[in-house]
């Protein structure tokens, strides 16, 4: 770079494996002053995938599987805030702060995309409000609180369908991340039962592996079928109920449906399958795949531009053996690095390098310390490929700092046992949205009270149970709320309300039910008023004759 020019500016957006090795790629020539980059991520760490199942198993402590930004970029520049807009015309990047929403506007000369996935929301009904998802540390976080949360009630209830669905979990995707989760899940669990939690027998935990292909695994189905057969085997011996060419057709708070009609009493529902890409791809003109990614050249340039580059999940990279890379990891990592070298060399002058890398292998662990692996083509089964596994994921921990921590809790484990340590972390608003399907009780008669709800969609029967039998009170449709008087006096259910059709509700928490009618006048009148109230309650509870009832309370 000659005296007073000023420095390449790079931005990528999206903190992930692309970003950590695109900033070790330009490490060099950023402290030559040729390159300025900058990282922007919406997280200020960055979570390594490899060892969520441990994580959620109590082998490695939540904390270890992340390491912060600002140790892994250095000497990039990191920007903590969320994406709101690219402009690729202008050539800036526009940002919001997460305290108040305040925007700054990033100029760049180079672009580099790497926005990587987010989990596919749309797959079927219920999957936002009551399956768990495995993608960011948040929701990670809060399915580790949620496993222990069913053991602790599991073991104190009496009533054997709620222990049922307390104490059975489905596994969605038999891919690397589902086979991890649910062969983790039944070890974790028979072992907190014997050790832990007396009142539990082991036999009553039930895990399901639900996977809409013929075989699992499919990520080996192409070069490694022998590995599939010697995982299918494993699970098999381990308990776990493995339901192939099966969907999940709707997920509610009590159950799950599949596709061939089977109704599974539950709490837990995992879902390790299925990804989207970042609805910020549609603010970019370029070209798309099938999938939605950025289509890009052999040098992982998106073709029509000089300055724009992709890589990871939300890019479709030439495979150097044929077609795209997959999207996993490690092409996301040598992605990034190439990116990182092609930009020096655009800047040096030089003609630019293709993509060559063609992968390792792969490897995924069935539990028990077995686990599947080949490497450059030779398979590895059972406790080698356990091993294999265990060091190739440790040493793609991003800081040598978290390598130490994951390497302190293996080691400690044997002697302490596992972290059962439930830290309850409260929401920070009681809205949330809740799907039924038809024939489900959003409440039942008798119940305590916790929630009020608001039907946004769908139809349910308002049903006062008697000793002559059920008696339909009044059908309510969307607009129409209910729940206020068990909230509100501290009482029990008067009725159950039953879905009649595919349901759709808002619940709002006691507290903030609370809150907003003790100060806005008008809610809190309009909450204690139920619409489509008959002028009769056919079916008055005994202790309520002498004062009105609100019949959905």
């Amino acid at each position: 770079m000659t005296a007073g020019q000023r420095p390449l500016r790079v931005v990528c957006i999206g903190g992930g494996w692309t970003a950590i090795y695109l900033a070790r790629s330009l490490k060099k020539a950023v402290k030559r002053g040729d390159v300025e980059l900058t990282i922007v991520s919406r997280d200020n760490f960055h979570t390594f995938h490899g060892f969520i199942a441990e994580m959620l198993t109590g082998k490695v402590s939540p904390t270890s599987i992340t390491s912060p930004n600002r140790r892994l970029f250095p000497p990039a520049r990191f920007h903590n805030a969320e994406i709101k807009s690219v402009d690729v015309t202008q050539r800036t990047i526009t940002t919001s702060r997460l305290l108040d929403g305040k925007e700054k506007v990033l100029e760049y000369d180079h672009l580099v995309v790497a926005l990587g996935s987010i989990d596919d929301l749309s797959r079927y009904p219920g999957i936002a409000q009551h399956a768990l998802q495995l993608k960011t540390f948040s929701d990670n976080f809060k399915a580790r609180s949620h496993l222990l949360a069913m053991l602790e009630m599991g073991e104190v209830e009496t009533d054997p369908v709620e222990r049922q669905r307390l104490l059975t979990f489905i596994v969605v995707g038999g891919g690397f991340g589902g086979v991890e989760v649910s062969t983790e899940l039944m070890d974790y669990f028979r072992r907190l039962a014997r050790k832990e939690y007396p009142g539990i027998d082991p036999d009553e935990i039930r895990v399901l592996l639900v996977h809409s292909g013929e075989r699992i695994l499919p990520e080996l189905a192409a070069r490694q079928p022998k590995l599939i057969g010697y995982a299918e085997r494993t699970i098999a011996k381990g308990g776990i109920e493995v339901l192939t060419g099966t969907r999940i057709s709707a997920a509610t708070r009590d159950e799950a449906i599949l596709s061939d009609g089977t109704v599974v009493q539950t709490r837990t529902i995992i879902s390790s399958s299925g990804t989207a890409l970042s609805p910020l791809l549609d603010l970019m003109p370029y070209e798309r795949d099938e999938r939605g990614r950025v289509i890009t050249d052999a040098n992982l340039q998106v073709p029509g531009t000089d300055n724009v580059w992709a890589a990871g999940d939300c890019a479709a990279v030439p495979h150097p053996q044929g077609g795209t890379c997959p999207a996993v990891a490690i092409f996301g990592m040598y992605g990034g690095r190439q990116i990182g070298r092609n930009i020096e060399r655009h800047v040096q002058g030089k003609p630019l390098k293709p993509f060559r890398f063609a992968g390792l292998g792969d490897a995924c662990s069935l539990g028990r310390r077995k686990a599947v692996s080949h490497l450059k083509g030779m398979r590895f089964y059972g406790l080698p490929a356990w091993i294999l596994w265990r060091l190739f994921f440790w040493w793609f921990v991003p800081t040598w700092e978290r390598k130490a921590d994951i390497a302190f809790d293996w080691m400690m484990a044997p002697f302490f046992g596992r972290d059962i340590v439930n830290v309850q972390v409260a929401t920070p608003y009681g809205l949330r949205r809740e799907h039924y399907e038809s024939g489900q009780a959003v409440v039942r008669q008798g119940e305590v009270g916790q929630q009020i709800y608001v039907i946004t969609a769908g139809t349910a029967d308002i049903i006062r149970e008697t000793p002559e039998g059920d008696v339909l009170v009044t059908t309510l449709g969307p607009g129409d709320h209910f729940g206020e008087k068990a909230v509100f006096e501290k009482s029990r259910r008067t009725a159950t309300v039953r879905a009649t059709s595919a349901l759709e509700v808002l619940s709002l928490g006691e507290n903030e039910a609370r809150t907003l009618a003790e100060t806005i006048q008008v809610f809190g009148a309009a909450v204690r008023e139920l619409p489509n109230e008959p002028e009769h309650n056919p079916a008055p509870l005994p202790t309520d004759a002498d004062r009105p009832v609100t019949p959905a309370g």
